[in-house]
């Protein structure tokens, strides 16, 4: 049997609902003859994925990939990103606006970023929390679809309040006879102006013979993408009552970095299937995933380190807020500005490995599932810097959304006899975990009943983590420091570790800021820890200098092996359900259900206190030592699903469900510490010394654990949903809208409570299951084909979507811990992290005969990125100060076009942001008003390729 070439027709759609289980085997039966098997081009993917939304038993949006390996975007983030109510996000870690991601990572469903991702309905996630997946850590070329479920049916794996990330790989039954196909593709960055290769290719057949029906499937991949983004940022505005005659607000700095990124990622897939006969099916599958991605990074950082002041003749500007706009800098000991070189490095791997069968006995189905997941993830990353003391810096623009002017008005960057050496920092990873899972279920058909089916199962996972990560940052030459030397400030003496390097092209050319200065070489970086023994020798401050006293242990902080590094969790579920699926009428029915999931964690950690010295004694000290942590809940979650057909081509639905999401591997570590410090009423000329008696009203005890709790329990969400689905044509011709509304509650939260331990009372701030947050809803959606038009202009067609999400949240406020500005008033009415409140998708499309082009359009609203991230959070005056961060409205165009030269061979060509976008942020403050956070401009990306398929 040879392939029929296809861009559209019905026979591929029941194939694929078929393959996928999503209709009986009697009515896949019923197609055996039909040969279209290989869906191709943007019309047929789009009515495949309107095909599996219409025959869905829940809410369902899907991205089918227009050919073999071929999502339509160049990662499965950014394919997502069209489906209504998902947003991506575009930083490398959701609460490090810092540093731009060079692809699509962080992924939120309906305004939530509590997204499960699954692996052909397996669960599957990163080693670093153990409950979501890194969608840049697997390759887009594997997957044959992408399915969102935003609603739950019982039989589904917990967890996901957002929803559930589906990832599907091809089978060897998907297709009759051999089948060979592949790519080979060229991407070209022009910010960073590097080409990157690409390739893909996927072999499967079949055959029969007296043993049964036999299948394997084999797909490699391998990827390679460099990209540059150039950053600018600004830093928080201080109120200031020394300068003028009203309060103004006054910022420390700024700073500017070129980011230079670079991915590389493989991935190899096997599958086999076996088949003995009509009532009997096996399959094995094993796919592997290894990426590395790397960023060198060179920053310029302007930070007075203490209030700035104007000169004796001030030309300082303030906007109506009173909030400084231009002006000249200066400080009694300098304005402090540095630069900074940082290498990071990540490299992880996922493999899952998974196998079971399938029996079909009259009118039992019985299937069973085993699978292991393995997932590593390691990080190097080191940063040195360097700093002089300008006696004045000029800066104008700090109301500018393109980011400021700076000048150094007496151009000291240029010498390399200003420099001293600045800081220094290392932040090691080395994250590893496994899970496995076994999963039995059986489904009886009715026959001639209003239920038509039950399905129960049961499913036991245990997932094992061993998590370290460590942290040192040692300050050598600083604005605050400088007392130390007196007037004998040490130099950079050994000018062999520096470069001089200039930003070339810096923001396309738009930024008005310093672009040369000595900076640290990547072979320092490499050689980190001889380069910092060097700075440490040569900035060791005299002898009985208080500052000196406080240098962090630079190799125990830094050391993975350091106990209180370590986050060793040990979790295993069990789950059962039960599902009925039932019929009403010929247009009336659904399924309802319920899941019990008994959840029991033990976290490994430490328990520290070095207490507090008072002459020769130390008091309140008590032993170090590993603890245990052990953890239990249960959960029942209900759901339901009902589907009403009002007429032939109209679906109403509504579902009601609970959902769960799980605390992070990372919220859960097990590490206290008891702080003991003076109590700050007690005047420090009146503090005990050397024998002196100490109660316990004279200190504080605080228990500390950087955030974490091994008691957390999950967040949980009632979750309703109601849809009307309209598809008014057999030609992609759909209209669907959606109204949703989420009741979360036990959110995680950081937060402040008396807490008993070692007989003592103390205070601990971490974070706990508290408050509330209510996300409602609409979505918009549609598609159509303009046949009716006279040819060659019936080939033009629509798609487009629309989101609208609103949320309030009703969380404990208290000091310390909620969103702060910077004198000390609390910033209120935020909506949730990671929520964008309106998203648009737009794409038009061409296809004719063998052409094809897709213009695509992608808006979101600004989005609360973090509250206090680094950069924005400090303690000024006693205040602890958090502000508010947003990435602001972004949008961007892509083009892809293709031409089939022959049924075989394909040429395609590609463009990402078309327009050149800039993401931009915002910082919001109370009295000072809004002000531009940071602005990135990354690199416009075209790809040209070559499909094959036989």
């Amino acid at each position: 049997m040879t392939h029929t070439y296809t861009r559209a027709g019905v026979s591929t759609s029941v194939f694929l609902l078929s393959t996928l289980g999503l209709i009986g085997p009697a009515a896949a039966q019923g197609e055996q003859d039909i040969e279209e098997v290989i869906v191709r081009g943007l019309r047929s993917s789009l009515e495949s994925a309107q095909n599996l939304k219409r025959e869905a038993n829940s809410v369902v949006d899907s991205i089918v990939a227009d050919d073999i390996g071929k999502l339509p975007d160049r990662s499965i983030a950014e394919a997502i990103q069209r489906i209504p109510g998902v947003a991506v996000s575009r930083f490398d870690q959701p609460a490090d606006p810092e540093h731009f991601a060079g692809e699509g990572a962080g992924v939120s469903i309906r305004g939530l970023p509590q997204v499960r991702a699954e692996l052909n309905g397996r669960d599957i996630f990163s080693a670093s929390d153990g409950r979501s997946l890194s969608f840049d850590d697997v390759p887009a070329e594997l997957m044959s679809a992408v399915d969102v479920h935003k609603t739950p049916t019982a039989d589904m794996i917990e967890g996901g309040l957002g929803g559930i990330v589906n990832l599907r790989t091809r089978m060897p039954f998907d297709s009759e006879d051999m089948l060979l196909s592949g790519t080979v593709k060229a991407n070209y960055a022009d910010n960073i102006d590097e080409w990157n290769p690409e390739a893909s290719v996927l072999y499967s057949n079949n055959w029969t013979n007296s043993a049964g029906k036999f299948g394997v499937l084999i797909d490699l991949s391998t990827s390679e993408i460099s990209s540059r983004a150039d950053n600018l940022y600004n830093r928080a505005f201080f109120p200031r009552d020394d300068i003028e005659d009203d309060r103004v607000w006054v910022t420390k700095g700024s700073d500017w970095r070129r980011n230079d990124y670079n991915r590389t990622r493989s991935g190899q897939y096997l599958a086999l299937q076996w088949s003995p006969g009509t009532h009997l099916e096996t399959y094995f599958t094993a796919l592997r995933s290894e990426a590395t991605r790397e960023w060198y990074e060179n920053a310029f950082f302007l930070d007075a380190g203490v209030y700035p002041v104007p000169p004796e003749n001030s030309d300082w500007v303030y906007d109506e807020n009173n909030a400084l706009v231009s002006g000249t800098l200066t400080s009694p000991s300098g304005i402090a500005l540095g630069t900074s070189s940082r290498v990071s490095k990540n490299e992880s791997t996922t493999t899952d490995i998974s196998a079971g069968a399938t029996w079909f006995v009259n009118q039992w189905t019985v299937s069973a599932d085993l699978q292991q997941v393995k997932s590593t993830a390691e990080r190097s990353d080191y940063t040195l810097g360097t700093v002089i003391f300008p006696e004045q810096i000029y800066v104008s623009g700090l109301d500018n959304d393109d980011g400021p002017t700076i000048v150094d008005v007496d151009n000291t960057l240029r010498d390399i006899g200003n420099y001293s050496y600045g800081q220094m920092m290392t932040w090691p990873v080395k994250n590893e975990a496994e899970s496995t899972a076994v999963r039995v279920d059986a489904e009886y058909e009715f026959e001639d009943s209003i239920v038509s089916s039950v399905k129960a199962g049961v499913r036991y996972a245990k997932k094992e983590a061993d998590n370290r990560e460590a942290f040192s940052w040692s300050a050598r030459v600083q604005p605050w420091n400088l007392s130390a030397w007196g007037d004998d400030v040490p130099k950079i003496t050994d000018a062999s570790l520096m470069q001089a390097y200039e930003f070339d092209n810096f923001q396309r050319g738009d930024a008005q800021v310093p672009l040369s200065a000595w900076m640290y070489k990547r072979e320092a970086l490499n050689d980190f820890a001889a380069t910092t023994q060097a700075m440490a020798a040569t900035t060791q401050p005299p002898a009985g200098s208080e500052w000196a006293t406080s240098l962090p242990d630079f190799a125990e902080q830094g050391n993975l092996n350091y106990a209180p590094n370590k986050n060793i969790q040990d979790e295993t579920s069990n789950a059962a359900y039960i599902r009925v699926d039932f019929a009403l009428s010929d247009r009336f029915g659904g399924n309802a259900g319920i899941r019990y999931v008994r959840t029991e964690n033990t976290a490994s950690g430490y328990f520290q206190a070095p207490g507090l010295t008072v002459g020769d004694e130390q008091i309140f000290a008590f032993p170090s030592e590993p603890i245990s942590a052990k953890n239990s809940y249960n959960s029942l979650l209900p759901s339901m699903n009902l589907r009403f057909d009002a007429t032939e081509n109209v679906v109403l639905r509504f579902s009601a469900s609970k959902g769960i999401w799980k605390p992070e591997f990372e919220r859960l570590k097990a590490v206290w510490t008891l702080d003991v410090g003076w109590n700050d009423a007690i005047p420090e000329d009146q503090r005990p010394t050397d024998g002196d008696q100490v109660t316990r009203d004279m200190v504080k005890i605080n228990l500390t654990s950087n955030e974490t709790n091994p008691y957390l329990r999950p967040m949980q969400a009632k979750q309703y949903d109601l849809s009307a689905e309209w598809y008014f044509n057999d030609a992609g011709g759909a209209l669907t809208a959606a109204i949703f509304k989420k009741d979360v509650y036990d959110y995680f939260r950081v937060q402040s409570y008396s807490v008993e331990t070692r007989d003592l009372n103390a205070t601990a701030t971490n974070v706990i299951n508290t408050g509330t947050a209510d996300v409602q809803g609409i979505e918009i959606g549609g598609s159509y084909y303009f046949d009716f038009l006279p040819a060659p202009f019936d080939g033009f067609g629509v798609t487009g979507n629309m989101t609208l999400v609103d949320s309030s949240t009703e969380l404990p406020a208290q000091e310390g811990t909620t969103p702060t500005d910077t004198d000390g008033s609390p910033i209120n009415d935020l909506p949730l992290e990671g929520l964008a409140e309106r998203t648009y998708n737009l794409a038009l499309m061409y296809e004719k005969e063998r052409f094809f082009v897709r213009l695509a359009y992608n808006y979101a609203s600004e989005i609360l990125q973090s509250i206090g991230p680094n950069g924005w959070n400090g303690t000024d005056q006693d205040i602890v100060w958090k502000l508010p961060v947003f990435a602001d409205a972004y949008s961007q165009w892509d083009l892809s076009m293709g031409y089939d030269i022959t049924d075989q061979l394909t040429l395609n060509l590609e463009a990402y942001n078309l327009g050149k976008s800039k993401t931009k942020g915002i910082m919001k403050q109370n009295e000072a008003g809004e002000h531009p956070a940071f602005v990135y401009s990354q690199d416009t990306r075209y790809g040209i390729s070559l499909r094959f398929t036989f």
